[in-house]
């Protein structure tokens, strides 16, 4: 598969410096990346890219929607509560273009990657529904998504990972369908029971 750095270098470069944008790839290709990795944000990418809504963008709207991506999980740390915040921190620092209103729109959909509520409008809900995709995948992927997951999170301990991650599984019930909803509270029984 084609580096996405490289692919999307030309329409980065519109708008970010070539030093964010070789951070932006070392952050996102990380050793300590399990999950929120490269992976994630080429998923992310191409969800957003084959959404009939997406044929309909304009081109600063698709370039803002690409930002955003780029950036929503730039900043991962799983120790910290504020990633979304420095991660919105970081692509301020980056962008080197004038147009203020793109900023805030990017800033806005990264700001929205952090909340467990649906979004209404329409970028909002593109890389909302990008970044929660894998909650449609099943049970089976759900569970080697949570593995991939708490690798990152080997700061905690055994107890402290489930009853966190058991909560942030329930907050996700009913955002979906009622499959994915049966999934979650399968994985839920899972780390009740058997983790």
């Amino acid at each position: 598969m084609e580096n996405i750095f490289l692919k999307f270098k030309s329409q980065l470069l519109q708008h970010i410096s070539e030093e964010s944008l070789i951070k932006l790839e070392k952050l996102w290709t990380s050793n300590d990346r399990y999950y929120h990795n490269i992976k994630h944000l080429e998923r992310i990418i191409s969800f957003i890219q084959f959404q009939i809504s997406f044929k309909e963008l304009s081109l600063v709207e698709k370039h803002t929607l690409l930002l955003a991506a780029f950036f929503h999980d730039a900043i991962y740390d799983p120790k910290r509560k504020d990633n979304e915040d420095q991660s919105i921190k970081f692509f301020k620092e980056s962008y080197i273009g004038k147009d203020g209103i793109m900023v805030e729109k990017v800033s806005d959909l990264i700001e929205v990657t952090k909340h467990r509520k649906r979004p209404i409008k329409r970028l909002e809900r593109l890389i909302w529904n990008a970044d929660n995709a894998g909650f449609k995948d099943g049970f089976e992927q759900l569970k080697k998504t949570d593995s991939l997951i708490q690798k990152e999170y080997k700061h905690l301990s055994k107890i402290a990972y489930k009853d966190g991650r058991i909560k942030f599984l329930e907050s996700n019930i009913g955002l979906f369908d009622s499959k994915v909803d049966r999934d979650l509270l399968k994985l839920i029984e899972y780390y009740k029971n058997k983790f």
